[in-house]
């Protein structure tokens, strides 16, 4: 059951509320990506059955920079990739320092 694009950035709010509340507040970019796996790679990692890859997916990137005592300005950046039901395939991100 595939979500609305409101309920998928909700999931994804929340998500970073809680692993980033550093960036709890910030607007995200978002970007639609297509993902799929090539005959050559099934075959290099030799599988049988190509396996289920969500065919899109909604990129969610949540940046802020923050000053570091010596003035130096550092960049916060996390991003999270969804497929379409919601589930969370892939979150990467840094952690602002502890100032």
């Amino acid at each position: 059951m595939s979500l609305r694009f409101e309920d998928l950035k909700k999931l994804v709010t929340e998500y970073i509320k809680k692993d980033w509340p550093e960036l709890a507040g910030i607007e995200p970019t978002i970007q639609e990506e297509e993902r799929s796996i090539s005959r050559e790679a099934e075959t290099k990692l030799g599988l049988a059955h190509a396996r289920t890859i969500p065919a899109k997916v909604k990129v969610f990137t949540f940046k802020k920079t923050v000053t570091a005592e010596d003035g130096a300005k550092i960049p916060v950046v996390s991003r999270i990739t969804v497929d379409e039901n919601g589930n969370i395939i892939k979150a990467t991100g840094n952690k602002a320092p502890r100032i």
